[in-house]
Parts: structure tokens; sequence; C-alpha cells
């Protein structure tokens, strides 16, 4: 969808907009590609699946009414879904690694369907799966582009001004000659080592996420509850894996190995591990313990509808179990607490959202 076109977005939609309209569509969309925040891609991906947007929609429908006063968002869901599936998609395209982070985090393992454009989520993980090994690649890293500075040409002035010692005027030339090369040879050498240091930066640290992670894994142990993942419930163990490799990654998408390495972690050691759990016994499996130690970012409480796992936990944490915070759940998320997850996929929904929510604090 990167290289969308706007008919045929529309007609996939059921939707059949003359042609002077999808051109105004254009001039309105391109506009707002350029200047797209992460309020705007989380309000996008509310539009996307049809819920309700908190801080409301004036600024998406005045950038498309500024060209065509008869665009509203009454009884026009199907073109809002349109336009916002294909900002989040052109904004994917450009490398805005949130624009596919948060509809496939809010899609919560397919639980649920946005509006229209659904092989926009598989075009979003693959695209994403495309950064992660972009950014494990990294680029080439050669010292070569560290130059020994041109020698200043002043020495033939300076021969000139020995044979005229008095001439004041060409003194303060020649000094300012000097000092203008001088300060270009400055900024071309720190240019150049900042191109070969920022990049050996990244790599480092990017060599020390791997060794981290290879330690976890190697380990197999829980770091909240301090405890081998081996012994813990599945649920409780595919809920404290997720946060422990989010914990531990640094970039914003994490790597590509991450569902593989949560995977050998805390499922693989079982003989017989469950096929499926529900996200609420996975919740009401949080020891008392666990209380106060899981802190999330104060962007949660605005998210809550997007990160819902996250959003579980919270609110088990402060309303208590049997069953008292799921009426809090289901009115903030719109979802059954009872849903049903593989556990490798409730680990990956925890270890998304506390990457989307690191993204954004």
């Amino acid at each position: 969808m990167a290289d969308y076109n706007f008919a045929d977005q529309y007609r996939a939609a059921g939707l059949a907009p003359g042609s002077d309209i999808i051109r105004l569509r254009q001039s309105a969309f391109d506009d707002l590609r350029e200047n797209l925040n992460i309020d705007n891609i989380l309000d996008l991906t509310r539009i996307y699946f049809g819920l309700t947007v908190p801080s409301g929609t004036d600024w998406f429908r005045n950038a498309f009414s500024e060209n065509d006063l008869s665009f509203s968002m009454i009884d026009n869901e199907r073109e809002a879904a349109v336009l916002a599936v294909c900002l989040l998609s052109a904004s994917l395209s450009d490398g805005n690694i949130n624009a596919g982070l948060v509809p496939i985090v809010t899609a919560i393992n397919r639980h649920r369907s946005p509006v229209l454009q659904p092989n926009f989520l598989n075009e979003a993980f693959h695209r994403l799966d495309e950064l992660s090994i972009k950014s494990e690649q990294g680029c080439c890293i050669t010292v070569d582009k560290i130059e020994t500075p041109k020698e200043c040409q002043i020495s033939t002035d300076i021969d000139d001004f020995e044979e005229s010692p008095t001439d004041i005027l060409k003194l303060a030339e020649i000094v300012r000659t000097a000092h203008e090369a001088s300060s270009e040879a400055s900024k071309t050498i720190v240019k150049q080592v900042t191109d070969v240091v920022y990049p050996l930066v990244e790599r480092v640290d990017m060599l020390r996420e791997e060794v981290s992670m290879l330690w976890w894994y190697i380990g197999g142990w829980s770091r909240k509850l301090n405890k081998p993942f081996a012994d813990l419930d599945i649920g409780l163990a595919a809920l404290m894996a997720g946060l422990d490799l989010a914990h531990l990654t640094q970039r914003k998408n994490g790597p590509i190995a991450a569902r593989a390495i949560l995977q050998r972690v805390f499922i693989d050691c079982r003989s017989k591990p469950k096929k499926e759990i529900t996200l609420d016994s996975a919740i009401e499996s949080l020891p008392d313990t666990l209380i106060g130690l899981l802190d999330f970012p104060e962007k949660l409480k605005s998210m809550e509808d997007l990160c819902p796992v996250s959003s579980a936990i919270v609110k088990y944490q402060v309303i208590g179990g049997n069953a008292a915070w799921h009426a809090q759940f289901k009115k903030s998320t719109a979802l059954d607490p009872t849903i049903l997850f593989t556990p490798i996929e409730l680990s990956m929904q925890i270890y998304r959202e506390s990457l989307l929510l690191s993204n954004i604090d």
C-alpha cells in the first residue's frame, strides 16, 4: 500500500467519489503526511479501527474540509478510515515505526478488526520486520572517511608580507584567511569524525542490547519475580517474559528475533505447554508481590483502548482480583477480558505494548 492509489483504495472500500474529490483529498493528504506526530498516529489508528477518538478529530476533518467544504466525519466512517489507513501506510513507508506498531498493538492479535483494509496489518508486520533487519545490519563503517586536513594556502601571502612587514592591511588579510581556513578545516574534520563515531555508537548500543538479551535468554530467569520462567504458570510467564524483553530492548522496533527468543525462554522449556490461555487468567496469576513493581508510563491512561493488556494489568493491580476489574476493563477497551491468546501471542502483545509506550513516553 506504500504506492497506494486513492481511486483503488476508495473502490476497495465500496466508495466511488469523482476525480475532482480525489484530487482535493490528495492535496490535503500530502500536507498531513509531512506533519504527522505521534498523537496524530494514535488518532488515525482509532479512526482506522472505528474507535472513539477522545481528543476529537477536528485536526483531521479541518485538513480535508479546507479544500472541500462538503467533507464531514458524520456518517462518513468508511471514507475517514480510507484516508486514515492511507496516511498510516504512507507514514510507515517513510520510516515511521509507530505508524505500523500502533495499529498492530491495537489489533490485539486480530481480536479487533479495522473498519476496512485489514491487509494493512500484514503490510505493517512486513514493513516493521524490514526495518528491524535494516537496523541490525547497520551501515558500513570505515575510518577512511577521516582525511588529513589540506594544507592552508597562505604561504605565498606570508612571503609577500615579509617584503613589506609594515603593511597592516596585508597582515589583517592573512590573519583573516588563516582563520577562515582553520575554521573550515575544523568543521570538515568534526563532520568526518561524527560520521564515523555515530554509527559506531549505534553499533555498540546494539551489541550491548544483544549481549543483555543473550544472558537473559541463557538464564531463563524472570527479572521481576526472581524465579525461573519454567516454574511460573505459563500465563504469568508470558507476561513477565514480554515485559523483561521490552525492558532490554533499546531500539524502537526491537529485534526481528523477539518472537523466537520468547518462544524459547518460556515455552520450549515445558513438556506440555497450554495451547491457549484467557487474558483474565493470565492477569489474575500476577502475585501480590508485584503490585507497585510494574510501573507503566503516565501516557497509558490516555491509551488504555490501544494497549489493553497493559491496561488490564494496571486495573487488576488497582481494583483487585475476583473479576472486580473486568467491568472497568470492558469500559475502557470495549474488549472481553476472557479473550483467548496463545502464550506466545500474549507475550508478544505485552512486549509490543511496552515498546510503544516506551517510544511515546
